[in-house]
């Protein structure tokens, strides 16, 4: 049976079950068999004014309050399921519910507590736990251990793919390109895989490659954030400014604290005229990372183009301090340079922006943007 023929047996049946309510609507046994047929058939409100109806009749039983948790989770609900599965917890050591309870706290981005439930005995008998696992070490920085743990689990015969993936990715953002390569053709189909293959073709200037990979990545997976940065920013490497701005801002909503997305997004809105909209951007980008040197070094370059010299200045200064290899710092620089009548030095400078450190091809302010851009982005 195909997923959509499933889907709509699964309806079916709920519906099925909702008229046998009609006719009987204080049964519990037939009100907890409609809340588990509403929750597959994804009718979490369904689901839950079920389960809300079964307890005026009758205190929930373990597997409805977990019902319950999974509904919330499945809804966002995170911060309610936290509060199922740890009373849950409280009665019964089970793996599956430690690694639900885990979810819902990784998701509410407190991803060391979430670690604490992720033991090997979770990792055993719930293998989905791995890519939680994966997902919270990377979120704390913590590569080696990513790649450590994908390592041993990329040829699982339930989670591979997705573990390859996100092995793929730890790889990338350590800029062990080959090996990243690797583990991305080993799961060509997943998220992570098409993601990352784009970002290898976007590193190696081939756009066209990557906007290909991104959108199939998308079409797998519309709301994954590092997909859509990856799209944005192929976008922006190959000066198509007008589609790059709305892409890398949606990037910026999903991924809510990677910085650098705000940053190109900002880049994007600069160089398809709209300063104000890129400083605001800019500003963004600093307040999810204070002391990130691009985003620093960017609002300089719009301070230099609007004509604030000595704003401009001050922040080139503040972000090369923090990175003395700030590309947009050493752009404002070569246009402060410039405008003062030191034309030739600001060309020369600008020269050794776009040839240091990445070859000498002359790629664009954008491109060297887009790159370093690509890294860290976490769904």
């Amino acid at each position: 049976m195909n997923a959509a023929l499933d889907f709509a047996a699964l309806t079916a049946r709920h519906q099925r079950l909702q008229q046998y309510l009609q006719a009987d609507p204080d049964n519990t046994g037939l009100l907890a068999d409609a809340a588990s047929a509403a929750f597959e058939a994804r009718h979490f409100d369904d689901c839950d004014a079920l389960i809300a109806r079964y307890a005026q009749h009758a205190p929930l039983p373990p597997t409805l309050r977990n019902l319950a948790g999974l509904s919330a989770m499945s809804a966002s609900r995170f911060d309610q399921a936290e509060s199922l599965f740890a009373g849950l917890l409280a009665e019964f050591d089970d793996a599956h519910l430690r690694y639900n309870h885990a979810y819902s706290v990784a998701m509410q981005q407190r991803y060391a507590q979430a670690l604490d439930g992720l033991d090997e005995a979770v990792l055993e008998q719930a293998p989905e736990a791995v890519s939680l696992k994966m997902l919270c070490l990377h979120h704390l920085g913590q590569l080696d251990e990513v790649v450590a743990l994908g390592e041993r689990y990329a040829a699982h015969p339930q989670v591979g793919a997705q573990v390859s993936g996100l092995l793929a990715t730890a790889l990338f953002d350590a800029d062990d390109f080959e090996r990243a390569q690797h583990y991305a053709a080993l799961a060509p189909d997943s998220v992570g895989g098409l993601t990352v293959q784009g970002l290898l073709a976007l590193h190696e200037d081939d756009a066209a490659t990557a906007r290909q990979r991104f959108a199939l990545a998308l079409e797998a997976d519309p709301v994954s954030g590092r997909a859509q940065l990856g799209e944005g920013l192929a976008c922006l490497a190959d000066h198509d400014f007008a589609a790059a701005a709305p892409r890398l801002d949606r990037a910026a909503t999903l991924l809510r604290s990677h910085a650098g997305s705000w940053l190109s997004a900002g880049w994007a809105y600069l160089m398809a005229g709209q300063p104000e909209q890129a400083r605001e951007r800019f500003e963004r980008s600093l307040q999810t990372d204070r002391g990130f040197a691009e985003a620093t070094g960017a609002l300089a370059v719009v301070d230099a183009m609007q004509g604030h010299d000595e704003s401009a200045a001050h922040r080139a200064e503040v972000a090369l301090r923090l990175d003395p290899n700030c590309l947009s710092a050493t752009y404002a620089r070569s246009l402060l340079l410039a405008r003062s009548g030191r034309e030739q030095e600001g060309a020369a400078l600008y020269q050794e922006l776009l040839q240091h450190p990445l070859g000498q091809d002359g790629p664009s302010i954008a491109q060297l943007i887009a790159r370093r851009a690509s890294h860290g982005a976490i769904d």
